[in-house]
């Protein structure tokens, strides 16, 4: 699979793995006709230039006819790039394939019929009398905690994967609304049946959001499915330009920008730094290349990676993150990610204006300068009306939390059952998402530096915030998104992925003693 809704590989928004698991099971007979039904799609795309790129995914027949429902996205002809970018293919060739891995095995070329990049779904169609397909089952009146079944190909493997679970919230993400689960699915499940114990669908699932221990699955729901397939095909919206949102919003901003191959978008700035725009799965990404990281050795580069996560914690919106390239170096970013749905020409334009003045802070460091603390890129406001404000969306999101403390000192805590406490509060305008998950690993300074690293790296994985190290010398996860852009739902994922992370931290690092 290419492009989940977010997180290809890749989009990452990250965030609870409930625990539960369905009490049920399926009878024999339901079982089979699950495997009767569900497929394995693989997609080959390639360029006049020879350029070539592939995905599998899944799908399930809804007719004899065989037509087959999958994601958008699954089937979608643009081509991922390594630098980022995004292009269209120019051929695209799919193969179906029923009772895939076994001697039952077959294949069928098959050939879009319909296909909707707004709702991400499409049907394809092969040409085979299929008398075994699934019904739809009405998800409006599905309650959570009902019990559910996920069914497909993950990671693309050949064998069907059945995986129990339920239904855990219905929420709206990116202006859609969602079935969120908590089956096991990776990429690969894309475009499968999440299905009720009766083996009628429920909905197809569409995303996964992914951190490093955690991942928060949305299934379209089958509702929405009835409803495009009684549409007229003709209104189905065409296949957007790549980059084009991304454009529409640099012009609605008034920024100066030049596009490049790929759907990339350089904006640079009179500090002679170019911040990179462009779209990532369903996030818009910021980014400023900073090099390689700096150090003539293991010693000098961990420190350096040190001084990386101290500077995360003094970031408005962004981090340094760290990737590994395919020769071996470590190559540091500064970066954002944010969902498109909190998208908006007046946040894009900060997010470039603090790349482009926090890539400069970190060069002046590296110089042993001290800069200015960034407090000009904050949106400030009266921090009783906000903290009033997130009160309110805390209350929306039926998140269970406390309120601590008093007038605009006043701050919220969340239990989680991982003994894990995530905390929100207002920040000169920012909603702050923060949780405290451990001291600094490492016996020793190089101990200490080599840990770094691998705490950059996690950065470059994770879809919504960062680590950074604290003034005590203590790490924690943390986002900060703007106060007039933070949602419910929006906020509900972060601080899922506040506790997530920090399970996490833990069963790599065990329980390191904090110095604060």
């Amino acid at each position: 699979m290419r492009k989940p809704l977010l997180v290809t590989a890749l989009l990452s928004l990250a965030l609870l793995l409930f625990a539960g698991a369905a009490q049920a099971s399926l009878s024999a007979y339901l079982v089979q006709r699950i495997k009767d039904s569900v497929v394995l799609i693989d997609v080959d795309l390639t360029t006049t230039d020879g350029d070539a790129s592939g995905g599998r995914g899944s799908g399930f027949l809804i007719s004899a006819d065989g037509q087959i429902v999958t994601n958008y996205h699954v089937v979608s002809m643009d081509m991922e790039r390594e630098d980022g970018g995004t292009s269209p293919a120019d051929n695209r060739d799919i193969t179906v394939f029923f009772h895939s891995g076994t001697d039952q095995e077959k294949s069928y070329t098959a050939e879009v019929l319909r296909e909707n990049p707004y709702l991400d779904l499409a049907v394809i169609k092969v040409e085979l009398a299929t008398p075994v397909f699934l019904a739809l089952a009405d998800s409006e009146a599905v309650a959570e905690t009902t019990d559910i079944y996920a069914c497909g190909h993950p990671l693309g493997l050949r064998e069907i994967s059945i995986r129990s679970g339920s239904v855990t919230a219905k929420r709206t993400w990116e202006n859609h609304k969602y079935l969120e689960h908590d089956a096991m699915a990776e990429g690969g499940n894309s475009g499968g049946p999440v299905v009720d114990a009766d083996g009628r669908v429920l909905g197809i699932h569409s995303l996964t959001l992914t951190a490093s221990n955690s991942m928060t699955k949305f299934a379209i729901p089958s509702n929405v499915l009835r409803d495009w397939l009684k549409s007229d095909p003709r209104e189905d919206p065409k296949p957007e330009i790549p980059g084009k949102r991304i454009m529409d919003l640099l012009d609605a901003a008034k920024l100066n920008y030049e596009e490049k191959e790929g759907a990339l978008f350089e904006l640079p700035y009179d500090n002679d730094i170019t911040v990179t725009v462009h779209e990532y799965e369903d996030f818009l990404r910021a980014y400023v290349p900073l090099g390689e990281l700096p150090g003539e050795d293991d010693s000098e580069r961990g420190e350096n990676a040190l001084q990386a996560l101290r500077f995360n914690y003094t970031d408005p919106v962004g981090r340094l993150s760290a990737y590994e390239n395919e020769d071996g170096w470590l190559e540091l970013y500064w970066e954002a990610q944010i969902p498109f749905s909190a998208v908006s020409p007046a946040y894009l334009k900060t997010l470039a204006l603090a790349g482009a003045n926090q890539a400069a802070r970190w060069d002046k460091i590296m110089a042993g300068e001290d800069p200015e603390d960034p407090d000009d890129l904050y949106p400030g406001g009266d921090e009783l009306e906000l903290v009033a404000k997130l009160q309110q969306t805390l209350q929306a999101s039926g998140l269970q939390f406390e309120q601590k403390g008093d007038d605009e000192d006043a701050f919220f805590t969340l239990p989680y059952k991982d003994d894990v406490s995530v905390n929100i509060s207002i920040i000169q305008g920012m909603i702050w998402t923060h949780c405290w998950v451990g001291g600094m690993p490492g016996d020793d300074d190089p101990g200490k530096g080599t840990a770094a690293i691998e705490l950059l790296q996690r950065n470059w994985d994770d879809p919504f915030g960062r680590l950074s190290l604290d003034t005590d010398g203590d790490i924690l996860w943390e986002n900060q998104v703007p106060h007039t852009f933070i949602t419910p739902d929006y906020l509900a994922i972060l601080a899922n992925s506040c506790d997530g992370e920090a399970v996490s931290y833990k069963k790599v690092y065990g329980d390191v003693p904090m110095n604060g």
